[in-house]
């Protein structure tokens, strides 16, 4: 995808991004440095990553962390949160990788849902930072693939249930992930009614597909911002090979 060059004025920049990075694959090694040269390009200060594996000693958001580390030279801090097993085999879930301390980190399960279940247990990572005295709430998700859209409605309404009751205090809230469904499903409509912003809408007309890759025919993956949040600039990002998704981007600004 092209590079994005944005410049915040008059406020504090905020760059954040999210990416399914499709679990383990046999080219790990070249792909994840390919993504973690990407994404160094773009030098996010928050990333939402979905699909995260365990593999030997470290998660695979460690690892992209410390190849990030490597190639700008910031610190990165992970939040990983374990859900179901990847194939079978390796313990799979969200993270949070931000160049900021993480001065809170919590757990949201999305599983308890009554008459309805997800298919795979889904939870959510959740990280508090503080940007130049501005509290920032900043949430990796991926909810499940169900058939059924209420799953996900059902999904969002209890990731609100427990951000209301258990995260309050912060200037802003930012929503990250793969919400495997589309603008105009129940989960994101619901969203919106919340004061939910999408960030890519809020600045691009055009489609903005990102699954399946390398020919997507649907938006899935969101950046969602709320409170004291202004969208600047958002696209696509990645390219063919790294995923069977596209990423998405955003420059924010955190208003005074």
């Amino acid at each position: 995808m092209a590079k994005m060059k944005w410049k915040a004025k008059n406020g504090i920049p905020l760059s954040v991004c999210t990416f399914n990075i499709h679990g383990k694959e046999e080219n790990d090694g070249t792909r994840l440095r390919a993504i973690a040269k990407r994404l160094s390009e773009l030098k996010p200060d928050l990333c939402a990553l979905q699909e995260v594996v365990v593999d030997g000693d470290k998660n695979t958001a460690e690892r992209l962390a410390e190849m990030l580390e490597a190639l700008t030279g910031e610190d990165y801090r992970v939040h990983f949160v374990e859900s179901h097993l990847f194939y079978g085999r390796y313990p799979e879930g969200v993270a949070v990788v931000s160049r900021y301390s993480l001065r809170e980190v919590g757990v949201i399960g999305l599983n308890d849902l009554g008459e309805l279940s997800p298919l795979l247990p889904r939870h959510a990572a959740v990280s508090g930072v503080e940007v130049e005295g501005r509290r920032i709430l900043f949430v990796s998700v991926h909810l499940d693939h169900h058939k059924n859209p209420l799953v996900r409605k059902l999904q969002v309404e209890r990731l609100l249930e427990e951000l209301e009751s258990h995260y309050s205090g912060y200037t802003a809230v930012i929503l990250a992930g793969d919400f495997n469904d589309t603008e105009d499903s129940p989960a994101l409509r619901l969203l919106k009614e919340n004061g939910f912003i999408d960030a890519y809408r809020a600045c691009n007309d055009d489609p903005g597909y990102t699954f399946p890759a390398p020919s997507p025919s649907m938006r899935i993956d969101y950046i969602l911002v709320k409170g004291g949040l202004e969208v600047l600039s958002a696209g696509r990002i990645m390219e063919e090979g790294l995923s069977d998704h596209f990423g998405v981007y955003a420059l924010l600004r955190i208003r005074g």
